[in-house]
């Protein structure tokens, strides 16, 4: 089986679990050294960071950019996936809560991506409930513009999943700086009239 991976939107792949305490050691390695470094390999996968949680729920974010969608469907990907994980990651699939797996489209800029951890001290990522095709230009102008406005701002991209016409719109702003949580969450939250349901900042992860 081919996978056409060219001349598509690019996607991002947003996964967030917790561990116990007492299970973190062995989470990290497991992300560290078998499960990062694996995906990392997989064809359409671009780019890819794991980041810890400073205000909100749950303790972990792995964010992947994909070249597209087709990404997650080469024979390389599910081979790895779902049933086919690993036995270390259904050992760590069975004790972590909180998962969450979604794919979304970059409505934009279009062809961002990561930033450096060593540009990087604050990542926001914020979601917004169920917003028409019809108006999200209209979120994505003010959200572009209020993140802007924030000291220390890298870069704001939007995601949606595009093959619905109602769908979460996520924000995700990138600071170069510890930008104040309240400020950032204001502004994304209040952007155009439309209410935040989510709201959650990360900073990079490194390894202790």
């Amino acid at each position: 089986m081919s996978t056409n991976l060219t001349a598509k939107t690019k996607a991002l792949l947003l996964v967030t679990m917790e561990a116990p305490a007492s299970f973190e050691e062995e989470f990290n390695d497991w992300y560290d050294f078998e499960h990062l470094p694996q995906r990392l390999a997989m064809p359409g996968f671009e780019n890819g960071g794991r980041f810890v949680c400073l205000e909100g729920w749950p303790r972990w974010l792995a964010l992947y950019d994909l070249s597209s969608r087709a990404a997650l469907e080469t024979p390389e990907y599910l081979a790895v996936s779902l049933a086919n994980a690993t036995p270390w990651s259904r050992r760590v699939a069975a004790r972590t809560i909180g998962r969450a797996r979604i794919v979304l489209d970059q409505i934009a800029p279009g062809g961002g991506v990561i930033t450096p951890r060593d540009k990087l001290s604050r990542l926001a990522v914020a979601r917004f409930g169920r917003v028409a095709t019809e108006v999200r230009s209209s979120l994505v102008q003010a959200l572009t513009q209020q993140a802007c406005a924030i000291p220390g701002f890298v870069q704001c991209r939007i995601f949606a999943d595009t093959t619905v016409n109602v769908s979460d719109v996520w924000a995700i702003a990138e600071f170069g700086q510890p930008a104040q949580s309240d400020a950032v969450q204001k502004a994304l939250g209040a952007a155009d009239g439309f209410g935040a349901a989510q709201f959650n900042l990360y900073g990079p992860y490194h390894r202790g």
